[in-house]
C-alpha cells in the first residue's frame, strides 16, 4: 500500500475532507496541505542551554507539530537571550528565544532591526542577581564594590543598569566578570565571584546541581526590585517574515500546542528532553520546569487573554525606562519592534487550566 504523501495532493486533500464531513477527526486543511508541501527550514536559537525551557521548542519537535505544519526546524543551543539577536542580525538564524530589552537595545543603536518579536514567553524578565547567603549580600545596594559573574550576551547582565538605577547603585559601582555560560554558577561557589546574573530557573537549579543548598542560596530577582519589563519572547528575522508568514504561523501554532501539552502532562514533557538531551538530570530539570512554568509563564494576564501577546503602550513604557540606563541613541518605535499577527487564536493559546 502507497504511503498517504505519495497520493497526488490533490486526492490527498479531497479525501481529508470526506473524512471530516463524515466526522472524523483528521489535522485541518491547511496542516495537510503544508504536509504534503517540501517542508520549510527553520534554524532556531534558543536563548541557553538544553533545559527545562526548552521544552516547548523540543516537544513541538518530537511530537510532529512542527511537522504537520510543514516545517523542518533545527534546535540550536543558545548562549545569552540578547546573543539570539546578534545571530538574527548576521542572518545565521531564521527565529529565536531572545530577550526583549536587547531588542530594543539594537533597534535604538541600529539603522536597521533585524527582527520582530512574534509571541511573548515572559510577562516579567525572569532576570535575578543570586549570591551565596555568607557574602552578606541581602539587597541590591549591597552589590556595591562586588564582582558580578555573567556571560556578556546574558539577559540579566544586558538590563542591570535599571536594576542599578532602581536601587540607588551606579553603573560603575560593581565590576563585571565575562565567564563561559556552563562556569557562571561554578565560579560562585568557588568564590571567584561574589554574585552572579543569571535567570531564575536556570540559575538557582544549577546551584542545587552543585551541592548548594536552596536555604544558602540569596536571590534578588529584579521584577521584586524595582523593574518590570517584559522578559524573553520568541523572535523571527525581518527576512524570514517577509518570505516565510505562513512558516512563522505555523511555527507559534506548534508551540502553543506543545505548551498545552507541557501543562497537561509536565513528567510526559521532561521525559521528552531528557530523550532529546541524555545528559540531563530528571529531578533537576522536573523543578526548573515547575519554576519556569509557575513563576514565570502562569501569571493572571496570561490565564486571561492566553499566552504570547504582547501589549504596545506597555512596551512603550519599557522603552522609556531603558532609554536613559542603557544610553539609547534613539528611542525605537514599540509597534516596529513586535508583530502580533502570526499569533494562534486566543484559544489555541490558553494553555493554562483555570
Amino acid at each position: 500500500m502507497r504511503s498517504l504523501f505519495s497520493l497526488p495532493r490533490r486526492a490527498v486533500l479531497l479525501g481529508l475532507l470526506a473524512l471530516s464531513a463524515a466526522g472524523v477527526t483528521v489535522p485541518d486543511v491547511a496542516s495537510a496541505q503544508a504536509a504534503t508541501a517540501s517542508p520549510v527550514k527553520i534554524r532556531f536559537q534558543l536563548d541557553w542551554r538544553f533545559e527545562a525551557s526548552a521544552i516547548p521548542y523540543i516537544l513541538a519537535q518530537r511530537k510532529g507539530y512542527f511537522a504537520q505544519e510543514g516545517l523542518d526546524v533545527s534546535i540550536n543551543v543558545g548562549s545569552g537571550a540578547s546573543a539570539t539577536v546578534t545571530r538574527l542580525a548576521t542572518g545565521t538564524v531564521d527565529m529565536g528565544v531572545g530577550d526583549m530589552s536587547s531588542v530594543i537595545e539594537f533597534a535604538a543603536n541600529n539603522p536597521q532591526l533585524p527582527a520582530r518579536a512574534v509571541f511573548l514567553v515572559y510577562e516579567n524578565s525572569p532576570a535575578a542577581i543570586m549570591s551565596l547567603k555568607k557574602t552578606g549580600i541581602r539587597r541590591v545596594a549591597d552589590l556595591k564594590g562586588k564582582t558580578i559573574g555573567s556571560p556578556v550576551n546574558d539577559g540579566a547582565r544586558k538590563v542591570f543598569p535599571l536594576l542599578a538605577a532602581a536601587n540607588g547603585l551606579a553603573p560603575n559601582d560593581v565590576t563585571w566578570m565575562s565567564i563561559e555560560p556552563a562556569m557562571r554558577e561554578t565560579m560562585l561557589v568557588r568564590g571567584q565571584v561574589d554574585a552572579i546574573a543569571a535567570y531564575l530557573a536556570s540559575g538557582l537549579m544549577s546551584l542545587e546541581k552543585l551541592g548548594v543548598p536552596a536555604d544558602q542560596i540569596q536571590i534578588l530577582p529584579y521584577a521584586d526590585n524595582g523593574v518590570q519589563i517584559y522578559g524573553n519572547a520568541v523572535l523571527a528575522s525581518t527576512a524570514f517574515l517577509q518570505s516565510h508568514p505562513d512558516a512563522v504561523r505555523g511555527f507559534l501554532k506548534a508551540v502553543a500546542r506543545a505548551f498545552k501539552d507541557i501543562y497537561a502532562d509536565r513528567a510526559e514533557a521532561v521525559r521528552a528532553l531528557k530523550a532529546f538531551e541524555p545528559l540531563i538530570e530528571v529531578p533537576v530539570e522536573t523543578t526548573r520546569l515547575n519554576i519556569f512554568l509557575d513563576r514565570q509563564v502562569d501569571t493572571p494576564l496570561s490565564r486571561r487573554n492566553g499566552i504570547g501577546e504582547i501589549d504596545p503602550r506597555r512596551l512603550l513604557e519599557n522603552i522609556d525606562r531603558l532609554a536613559p540606563e542603557m544610553k539609547l541613541k534613539t528611542r525605537p518605535d514599540a509597534a516596529s519592534l513586535i508583530d502580533m499577527r502570526f499569533l494562534p487564536s486566543r484559544a489555541e493559546r490558553a494553555v493554562i487550566a483555570p
